[in-house]
C-alpha cells in the first residue's frame, strides 16, 4: 500500500481507518495550563514541531481537552516523515497523537480495558499499548477474508474466520498449537483490533486481513 504521510485530518475520512480524533481536540497545537494568565502564556506552544519544545518547569501539559495528559516523548514513524507524540493520561492509560508536516491527523488511546490499539493511515500502521509502548510499520499486501497465515515472527499463526459482514475473528496460536491471543472486529462497532504477543504485534482489519510486525 502506498503511504501518503502528508494526508491531514481535513482529508482523512472514515474509510481510511485512521487515527480517531477525540472530541474537542485542537490539532497542531499543545497548550500547558498555569495558575495565572502569565503562567498560561509562558506555558503555551504556538504550533507543533517534530521535536517537542521543552516547557518551563511547573507547566502541566494539556492538549486542549477536558482530560489533560503529561507529555512523554516523540517517536518517528515508519514512513520517515510522520511522528507520534505520546502522552500519559493516567495509570495504564496512554494516548499517541500523529503529526505529519506539523498537522495532526488524529490520535489513538490505549487503556487498561483496551490495552492494545492501532491506527492505519493509508498503510502506515501505528500501534500503542497501555504501558506507553509504540511501534509503527508499513503494511504489506496480504490475504483477506477467512485464511491462515504466519505472522512476522515466523512462528505465530493467525487463523482468521468470518462470523458475519465485516465480522472476523483471528485466533493466534504458537508453534505448539496453543492459543495465545484472540482478536475480533465487527464493522463500525470494532473496526480494528490489535494485540501484542511476545515480540510480535498484530492488527486485524474488517476485511479479515492481518498485518504484523516484530519490534526491533
Amino acid at each position: 500500500m502506498a503511504v501518503c504521510a502528508a494526508v491531514t485530518a481535513a482529508v482523512l475520512g472514515p474509510a481510511a481507518g485512521a487515527f480517531a480524533a477525540g472530541p474537542g481536540q485542537l490539532p497542531g497545537s499543545a497548550r500547558a495550563v498555569g495558575s495565572t494568565p502569565a503562567d498560561t502564556a509562558r506555558c503555551t506552544v504556538a504550533q507543533s514541531t517534530e521535536t517537542f519544545l521543552a516547557l518551563p518547569k511547573g507547566c502541566t501539559v494539556h492538549r486542549g481537552m477536558a482530560d489533560g495528559g503529561t507529555y512523554v516523548r516523540t517517536v518517528k514513524l515508519a514512513d520517515g516523515v510522520s511522528v507520534a507524540k505520546i502522552y500519559r493520561m493516567g495509570p495504564g492509560h496512554f494516548r499517541a497523537e500523529g503529526f505529519a508536516y506539523g498537522s495532526s491527523f488524529g490520535s489513538i488511546e490505549a487503556t487498561q480495558a483496551e490495552p492494545y490499539v492501532a491506527g492505519n493511515l493509508n498503510g502506515l500502521i501505528t500501534a500503542l499499548s497501555s504501558q506507553g509502548e509504540l511501534v509503527s510499520w508499513i503494511a504489506q499486501a496480504g490475504p483477506s477474508g477467512p485464511h491462515v497465515e504466519t505472522l512476522a515472527d515466523g512462528k505465530t499463526v493467525a487463523r482468521v474466520t468470518r462470523l458475519g459482514d465485516q465480522h472476523y475473528r483471528a485466533v493466534l496460536v504458537d508453534a505448539g498449537g496453543r492459543t495465545v491471543a484472540t482478536m475480533e472486529v465487527d464493522g463500525d462497532a470494532t473496526f480494528r483490533s490489535a494485540v501484542k504477543v511476545g515480540s510480535v504485534w498484530a492488527v486485524l482489519e474488517t476485511d479479515g486481513s492481518v498485518t504484523s510486525h516484530v519490534q526491533g
